[in-house]
């Protein structure tokens, strides 16, 4: 289920990036988000209907990471149109708060959700939630974003340009690596956590809930934090710590059965992650070009949504031969060896802001 609901990123990214670079970027947000409330609401009537079984569960999801991967660099670069320049850092760390936190506390709500009511209101709740969002968007007034000229490259030639441009950049490039390492190691835990709270902690869905609350209110209080920062000084820094803080955590969690440590392990881990991705996604977006933010941003989701894919396919796949504890746990130590080369490069990358003045 995790693996179907980010794989869409993998594929789909690549175009996101150039739309969002060639057209109207609050034209496609309203585009893309009445078609979530199209299949969010067929979700709800499914569920009333009592026709949901895993593998239509399978195809909503695969329909959900659709519209996730096409909206997301859409979403990012809205940013660099809604508030002035100097204003920039603090809307980009707040908006990926809110994108990166949302993804913590969401399941959050949810389980909370699920043990006093149950799933099907947990969809209706979604759709509503939804609505809201579309009338914010037609409420919104922009200037429309200037076309550009259609270049003689072709699609791929202007999405391997955006790629290029990305590898190539000497703060972009050790970025996106660290992005990689950190959330093929990390993210696998949130889609395995149904099984610890039932298989390690014997809590059921009330386990659950406890543990995903906490995860939620940890990303609540470091995204708050970040948002609020305004300023891109010290983002290295706290990325690296953040990695570190990760890595330590999955290694406590995965060797313990007791329940009240395994809650604050949620805390630390909402923590971190939050800050982790949040960090990463400031400083890409503040120093990328304004012709290349859509592909770079959807670079940055490829890699992001699209390493935590492949990680819970690899950590789920491990975890039916070794058990869960064991892949989570190996996992915090390789993150180890992430943050170490994070933290070589970190100088670097600091240096190039410094040079830039950003």
């Amino acid at each position: 289920m995790g693996f179907a609901d980010l794989i869409p990123i993998v594929l789909l990214s690549p175009f996101a990036g150039y739309w969002t670079d060639r057209h109207d970027r609050l034209v496609l947000a309203k585009l893309l988000q009445t078609l979530n409330v199209i299949v969010t609401l067929s979700l709800t009537i499914f569920a009333y209907a009592g026709l949901l079984n895993v593998y239509v569960l399978l195809v909503f999801t695969v329909l959900t990471g659709i519209d996730h991967a096409v909206f997301q660099p859409v979403r990012s670069a809205l940013a660099s149109v809604l508030v002035p320049r100097e204003s920039l850092p603090t809307a980009i760390a707040f908006g990926g708060f809110t994108w990166n936190s949302a993804r913590l506390i969401g399941p959050a709500v949810g389980a909370i959700i699920l043990h006093f009511v149950g799933p099907n209101a947990i969809f209706l709740i979604n759709s509503i939630l939804y609505l809201g969002f579309i009338f914010a968007l037609f409420g919104l007034r922009l200037p429309p974003t200037p076309r550009r000229e259609t270049s003689e490259k072709g699609v791929i030639g202007e999405i391997f340009s955006g790629y290029k441009y990305a590898v190539s950049h000497p703060a972009i490039a050790p970025l996106i690596l660290i992005l990689f390492g950190g959330s093929f190691l990390t993210r696998p835990l949130v889609e395995l956590l149904p099984g610890f709270a039932a298989g390690v902690f014997g809590r059921g869905p009330e386990g659950l809930a406890f543990l995903t609350s906490a995860m939620g209110l940890g990303a609540i209080l470091a995204g708050i934090w970040i948002a609020q920062r305004g300023k891109l000084t010290g983002l290295v820094q706290i990325t690296c710590w953040a990695l570190l803080v990760g890595a330590i955590t999955l290694i406590i969690f995965a060797n313990t059965e007791k329940f009240e440590i395994g809650v604050i392990c949620m805390i630390f881990f909402g923590i971190q992650y939050s800050l982790f991705a949040t960090c990463i996604q400031t400083l890409i977006q503040s120093v990328a070009d304004e012709k290349m933010r859509g592909r770079v941003l959807a670079f940055y989701g490829l890699i992001w949504m699209g390493s935590a894919a492949f990680g819970s396919l690899f950590m789920g796949g491990l975890s039916e031969i070794f058990g869960l504890q064991l892949p989570i746990g190996t996992g915090g130590a390789v993150c180890l060896l992430v943050w170490l080369w994070a933290l070589q490069k970190s100088g670097k990358i600091d240096e190039f802001f410094e040079d830039k003045k950003f």
